[in-house]
């Protein structure tokens, strides 16, 4: 028989690591603030042709030696790249003569130069937020269809959680924060979510067939039951993630990073946050006596 291990009595350790890692992070925004990417900054939109061999990383170098901070990407066509930089016609003028210097003045064009508002950067933010809220809604709903409200509940503040340890982590880290850093939080509110409900469907099985005397016992079988699933599944997409740290660099290198710090995260807060929360609510649950179906057809024949 599988060790029982008493998970319950780790929930307000857990509460309290996690308010103290949020609430600093909460700080280190208010005083230090996030080191937003391009994409969120007033700037320069320049749609360039190069014809000559190259890619996106060997200009985004290129750029940055030549001291220009700019984020690349192709726009589609083969020789044609977007580059996203910083404010001011002497920065496009930069751009074109080390593109120019490097592979020849005759085989770079520019093709297209657009400015890119404040209000334009900060619609792209707002537009961030409003994503990430409607998520966190649907997934309640979700939830809310399969359990009850407060395991709903419970894994919607867990999803929450994750997603601002690693807004805290990019503050900390003033790692840049980019439409990249977007989809990691996605991409970790997704994952999360899914080893929460695995736990939670376990914990409905349980409840039908565990003796318990408290609600803690019912959740301590189920998270045991499940930890080596979330432990290996955890384990083996690190695996795969911290790949891409080491071998890749700018915008995938810091999406990988950040899932790092949110699949250890996600892992955790479907074992202790959203646990802690539904036991709470359910302090006082008592097990409903089920009565023998021998008892029970007796019953029935006397009431007839």
């Amino acid at each position: 028989m599988k060790k029982l291990i008493h998970f319950s009595k780790f929930f307000p350790v857990a509460v309290v690591l996690s308010t103290v890692l949020i609430l600093s992070g909460i700080v280190s925004l208010c005083v230090r603030g996030m080191n937003w990417g391009l994409e969120f900054k007033p700037g320069q939109n320049i749609q360039v042709s190069v014809n000559a061999q190259t890619d996106a990383d060997e200009i985004s170098g290129l750029l940055s030696e030549k001291k220009v901070n700019a984020s690349v990407k192709s726009a589609g066509g083969e020789n044609s790249y977007q580059i996203r930089t910083e404010s001011g016609e002497s920065v496009e003028n930069a751009v074109k003569a080390a593109l120019s210097e490097k592979y020849g003045s005759e085989n770079v064009a520019v093709e297209q130069s657009q400015s890119i508002s404040a209000q334009f950067s900060k619609s792209l933010i707002r537009d961030s937020i409003v994503l990430v809220l409607a998520t966190l809604v649907l997934i309640f709903a979700y939830t809310l269809f399969r359990f009850k409200w407060d395991a709903a509940l419970g894994s919607v503040i867990a999803v929450i959680h994750d997603a601002l340890i690693m807004i805290s982590f990019f503050s900390w880290s003033q790692l840049e924060f980019t439409t990249t850093s977007i989809a990691a939080i996605l991409t970790i509110i997704g994952y999360s979510i899914n080893a929460t409900v695995v736990i939670l469907d376990r914990v409905r099985s349980d409840m039908k067939i565990v003796e318990a005397k408290s609600f803690k016992d019912i959740l301590n079988s189920s998270l045991t039951s499940t930890l080596s699933r979330s432990v290996i599944t955890t384990v083996t997409t690190l695996f795969a993630v911290l790949s891409l740290v080491v071998f890749t660099t700018g915008d995938i290198k810091n999406f990988a990073i950040a899932l790092v710090v949110g699949l250890i995260s996600g892992c955790y807060s479907s074992l202790f946050i959203a646990g802690a929360f539904i036991s709470l609510v359910r302090k006082n649950w008592k097990p409903v006596a089920v009565l023998p179906k021998a008892s029970l057809a007796a019953d029935t024949e006397e009431k007839e």
